[in-house]
């Protein structure tokens, strides 16, 4: 064991060392990358680049067709406006020009990647404006393909389009003579027809960009930017930010493109969604120059050719300085712009813009009026992680040292499995209440609570409220079951109640459910590390994993309970902190915060209306009600600390610990969250736009704002919040393993080996847990708070009736019971997979069901005399 332990210190002091050399250093916010020009194309003897080019990416090339350019000469020295019909494909990074061409001329139209293709959606011929839709196919073996899709209800040029959730939509454009608030969608599904949505608020508008992002409430269509333009007249640059919640289905104006209180104008640039709630704009015209040019094009005319005014408008086109170099950011939850990077060469407007990948690229367009760029760039957003420092480092190691070297410690104290499963009656009953709390808290509440309430409000403050207003219930019934049967494990009751079948249900329901959480566990803090540190998700969960296997393997329940103990100190002293330190370092008093957030509902305790699709009060009242009772009353994790005390009275008190933080803990978890919602409304800069997942806001603030040293210590918490939760998993898997399932076929196994037997399915299921955590890692998950109460449902709701249907009645029997369950366990299959109701109804529904149907069923067979 002590050679063991040897290897476990220098591996983990060699994981962290690395990391700290080689996941420390910054970048720039923006990095930009040349891809080849486009080609010159057949006929012509330069490639000068086109505007308003239709493309993007398929089947790993990109298609760059049509687009408008001035071959002969500059426009303003008599050059004509040139429309294209020319399709070029990138492929092997080499453009190529193919044999077939568009089925006309066109420019300025709108186009978004579908799965089979490019779908190119109006646009200019360089005679008019088009209402045709078509899609381009393209592969290497039967190269381009077009197939015809129903045309727009009117033509339309310089419009915005976006695809989301199966439903392609198109926003404003220009017709031959104005600018226009149309607004459509089609259903991919079906391509038969365009549907008619609410118009634009406000005036007409093309030239525009548009992007789907995340807001409070749903996710939204954003269009930002462009100008309402009437033929022959000065066009009017718009700067209202425009709003479409797609589950609404409604219009809301968002106020201004402004940073620093003053407005900005930006059109013809592109805007693109990034990370979990930012929106990035690239570039764009703004209206100095452009008001100047626009006045002089319509007072020549009107003034016979006037040499003087002629001559300026020469001189300015001959000396533009280029269109904006800036990429502007905006969050959709504080509702705040800033300007995310400068970059060092001027971004073309009119460009063909899409996302491939992680990385933006602009295939041509115009860097100055009039004029194009053959050029193609990829543009990357990779926020600078910032370096941890060889302190917090130290501090990080030398915290979970101390987590290997508990478990080292109490490894010599595991004599038997009576030790191993419940510490042989040493534990006091204010650990195990600490444990029980600590459990619950984990990681997934020290950041995803604090995420939930600056994304949205504190309508998931109820969910933790009735965890308290269950305890009653929990201590008056179930507990004395529990100490009285001296059972080791809470399913050992369902058979004493029912018969092994049900035992065997509920035991693998809670295993099934305990591997989803570990993997969730594990998950959430590797990705918070590593997105403010720039550790690898890989390696953090990995490192997690081994430690918590360690200690847990060696020590035990002890050094479980007495690492849950040490957790949950600093993690409640390290929230504490963080509180005093965001109130220390914003510019507003407390009653104007409090203001300032109530003006934003963001204090909203209780959504009253009886929808039970959204996390409204009832939903969350009952739905918690269902939670909180599972967990706590069959939840291995948290019975098997009422089974360490050697009394009622002790396991009761235990449970009562757990209730008394639990208020003080939500309101500051909650707090945090609409602290650090008016800390970035301040300094939206300080929040990165490529943070991928909501739950790393809290780390990091942790990382960024708070000293060296408490960060280190405040990460090290995080890290042993989750293995504080992990190794209670692994312990209560093993006790459950062994006791419902292994010592059930072996009765007469020697303890001796049953304590083997233990450690091997710790050490089993710490390695199934760490490899779903890495499979997961690569999956797109939102919200990991939303995943815990999903799992929670499906696999554990019906579990709870079944205890309920042995405890508070006498007629209900086995086969009953188990033909309940069954029904149950369909029921929130159906409920989960056919229908919007919320996951947080899930575990009401199993348990609602399976006592109701249980019941029924125990009817038609005589009543079980246990």
């Amino acid at each position: 064991m002590h050679h063991f332990a040897k290897l476990t210190v220098g591996l983990l002091f060699l994981l962290l060392g690395c990391s700290s050399l080689l996941f420390g250093q910054t970048t720039p916010r923006i990095s930009l990358s040349e891809l080849p020009e486009l080609p010159v194309a057949r006929g012509d003897s330069a490639s000068i680049g086109y505007a308003g080019m239709v493309g993007g990416p398929v089947g790993g090339a990109i298609i760059a067709a049509g687009g408008a350019n001035f071959p002969a000469a500059r426009p303003w020295r008599g050059g004509e406006k040139v429309y294209s019909d020319r399709i070029f494909v990138l492929v092997d990074r080499k453009w190529q020009e193919t044999e077939t061409r568009l089925p006309t001329p066109l420019a300025y139209g709108a186009s978004v990647a579908l799965p089979t293709g490019i779908l190119v959606i109006g646009g200019e011929t360089g005679e008019t404006t088009t209402d045709r839709v078509f899609l381009l196919r393209y592969s290497a073996a039967s190269g381009m393909e077009m197939q015809d899709y129903p045309s727009l209800p009117e033509p339309l040029a310089y419009t915005s389009a976006v695809v989301e959730d199966g439903y392609v939509y198109v926003v404003g454009g220009k017709n031959d003579a104005r600018s226009v608030r149309s607004f459509y969608r089609m259903e991919l599904a079906r391509a038969d027809r365009w549907e008619r949505l609410p118009d634009l608020p406000g005036p007409p508008r093309a030239l525009h960009a548009v992007a789907v992002q995340e807001t409070q409430e749903s996710r939204n269509l954003f269009v930002v930017g462009g100008r309402n333009q009437v033929a022959g007249q000065k066009s009017d640059p718009l700067t209202t930010i425009l709003s479409y919640d797609l589950r609404r289905g409604s219009w809301h104006e968002e106020g201004e493109l402004a940073i620093d209180g003053q407005t900005v104008v930006s059109m013809g640039g592109s805007l693109v969604a990034t990370g979990s709630m930012h929106l990035l704009l690239y570039g764009g015209s703004d209206e100095v120059l452009f008001n100047e040019l626009e006045e002089l094009s319509l007072r020549i005319p009107q003034a016979g050719g006037d040499s003087a005014l002629i001559t300026r408008r020469d001189e300015i086109l001959d000396h533009h300085p280029g269109f904006s170099r800036r990429v502007l950011a905006y969050n959709t939850i504080t509702k705040r712009w800033f300007t995310y990077d400068s970059l060092s060469v001027p971004l073309p407007v009119t460009a063909l813009g899409f996302m491939d990948g992680e990385n933006f690229v602009g295939v041509s367009g115009e860097v100055s009026p009039g004029i194009r760029t053959p050029g193609v760039r990829s543009y990357r957003a990779a926020e600078a992680a910032q370096p941890f420092g060889l302190f917090n480092y130290a501090v990080l190691a030398g915290y979970l040292l101390l987590s290997v070297l508990i478990g080292v410690y109490f490894s010599y104290k595991q004599k038997s499995t009576e030790d191993y499963f419940t510490g042989g009656g040493r534990i006091p009953w204010w650990a195990s209440g600490l444990s029980v709390f600590g459990t619950l808290l984990s990681a997934i509440t020290f950041m995803a609570i604090p995420a939930k309430s600056f994304t949205t409000d504190w309508s998931f403050f109820m969910l933790n409220i009735t965890a308290i207003l269950i305890t009653p219930v929990i201590a008056l019934l179930f507990i004395p079951f529990f100490n009285r049967l001296r059972i080791r494990t809470a399913y050992e009751y369902l058979e004493k109640r029912f018969n092994y079948a049900a035992r065997v249900f509920g035991s693998l329901s809670f295993i099934l459910f305990q591997l989803g959480r570990i993997g969730i566990v594990l998950l959430l803090p590797s990705l918070a590390i590593s997105i403010v540190t720039g550790i690898p998700v890989e390696a953090s969960i990995l490192i997690m994993g081994f430690l918590c296997i360690v200690y847990t393997t060696f020590g035990g329940i002890e050094a479980v309970i007495w690492t849950d103990v040490l957790q949950v100190i600093v993690l409640m002293g390290g929230s504490v902190l963080a509180v005093v330190w965001i109130l220390l370092h914003t510019d507003q008093s407390v009653g104007e915060m409090i203001t300032y957030a109530s003006e934003r509902n963001k204090f909203n305790l209780a959504d009253m209306s009886f929808d039970f699709t959204r996390s409204t009060f009832w939903v969350v009242f009952i739905g918690g009600l269902a939670s909180a009772m599972i967990t706590q009353g069959t939840d291995q994790t948290i019975v098997q600390r009422y089974l360490t005390s050697s009394s009622i009275e002790d396991s009761r008190k235990t449970l009562y610990t757990n209730a008394v933080m639990t208020l003080p803990a939500t309101i500051i978890f909650f707090s945090l969250g609409t602290l650090l919602f008016i800390f970035y409304s301040e300094r939206p800069e300080a929040l990165s736009p490529t943070m991928s997942n909501n739950d790393s806001i809290f780390p990091w603030y942790i990382v960024r704002e708070l000293p060296v040293g408490v960060s280190g210590l405040l990460v090290a918490g995080i890290f042993s919040a989750a293995m504080s939760s992990i190794s209670s998993s692994l312990n209560s898997v093993s006790t459950a393993f062994c006791n419902d399932f292994y010592a059930h076929f072996r009765p007469q196994v020697a303890d001796l080996r049953l304590l083997r037997i233990a450690r091997i399915a710790t050490i089993m299921t710490g390695i199934l847990g760490v490899i779903l955590a890495l499979w997961m890692a690569n999956s797109n998950i939102k919200s990991l708070w939303d995943e815990f109460y999903r799992y929670l449902g499906l696999f554990t709701g019906g579990l709870g009736g079944l205890f309920l249907l042995g405890m508070l009645t006498t007629r209900a029997n086995g086969r009953g019971a188990l033909i309940g369950l069954t029904v149950s366990a369909v029921l929130i299959w159906y409920v989960s997979v056919y229908t919007p109701i919320s996951f947080l109804m899930y575990a009401f529904f199993g348990l609602t069901s399976c006592f109701v149907f249980g019941y029924a069923f125990s009817l038609l067979w005589p009543a079980d005399q246990r």
